[in-house]
């Protein structure tokens, strides 16, 4: 049986890119994986890989977003003025 929080880790991985400034389904993201691995490994269900990819997932999507950050307060700067 496969685990329920790697399944909502992987969707939530996916569709914080659908969305500009979706870093809180981000970290739901990294969330559930974390919590889909202990439920694997206690439960020995199977999701594993879902789980890793929906981690990653959260991860570069964090990482896209601090990297956009100065980019866009100076895009916002530039729009108030």
């Amino acid at each position: 049986m496969r685990s329920s929080f790697a399944v909502a880790s992987i969707i939530t991985g996916i569709f914080c890119f659908f969305q500009f400034f979706g870093a809180e389904k981000a970290i739901l993201a990294i969330i559930f994986g974390v919590l889909a691995f202990n439920e694997i490994k206690k439960e020995n269900l199977t999701g594993r890989n879902l789980a890793i990819i929906g981690v990653l997932l959260g991860i570069i999507y964090i990482v896209i977003l601090i990297a956009m950050l100065p980019y866009l307060s100076q895009l916002m700067s530039r729009l108030t003025l």
